[in-house]
């Protein structure tokens, strides 16, 4: 079976039907650092501008500060979508709809920070002069940052809690099983 690297809907059918086996997990795992790490390390993911230490190193905390509360909150709250035998499933759906749900969530979010900050910044720049600004960059590189880890978690809960109504419709022994892992099944 190829994965699916643009419709995660299509990767959650898969999972629910079984059809993903090791071989493909380890492949959406490897999408899914890729689709991270070469636009990271291909500066597609802009660095800040500004030359001002103070303000550089407040709004790189504050970042670091959104990304990792992101970043556990987020994983919760995937875990609590996860609903049929969390136990064996979670690692495995997170996985695997991370890839598709990154791919699609960061080209979106960087390509509008890259049309909002060149013409958009640009236009208005000599209107409102402090669009031109460094630190105006850099607080919406920021939220772009930020807002993409934020909107990846979120889409990745979406597709979870689907895959568990999905699973639970399918699952005559839902109760059972939700038993066994310690969750409870929705209703």
């Amino acid at each position: 079976m190829a994965i699916r690297l643009i419709s995660a809907k299509g990767v959650g059918d898969d999972l629910v039907a079984g059809r993903v086996a090791a071989r493909e997990q380890s492949l959406y795992l490897i999408a899914s650092f890729l689709i991270w790490i070469i636009p990271a390390y291909l500066f597609l993911f802009p660095t800040p501008r500004t030359d001002d230490p103070h303000f550089f190193w407040s709004v790189w905390l504050i970042e670091l500060a959104f990304l990792v509360l992101f970043s556990v909150v987020g994983i919760g709250f995937c875990l609590g979508k996860c609903r049929v035998d969390p136990t064996r499933h979670f690692l495995v759906d997170f996985s695997c709809l991370n890839a598709p749900i990154s791919l699609t969530t960061l080209t979106m979010v960087w390509g509008g920070f890259y049309v909002l900050t060149e013409p958009v910044f640009a236009l208005l720049g000599g209107t409102f002069p402090w669009l031109a600004s460094s630190r105006a960059y850099d607080v919406v590189r920021m939220f772009a940052s930020a807002g993409a880890v934020f909107i990846v978690f979120l889409r990745i809960g979406k597709h979870m809690n689907r895959v568990s109504l999905i699973r639970e419709s399918a699952n005559n022994t839902v109760e059972r099983d939700a038993r066994k892992s310690g969750a409870r099944p929705s209703r």
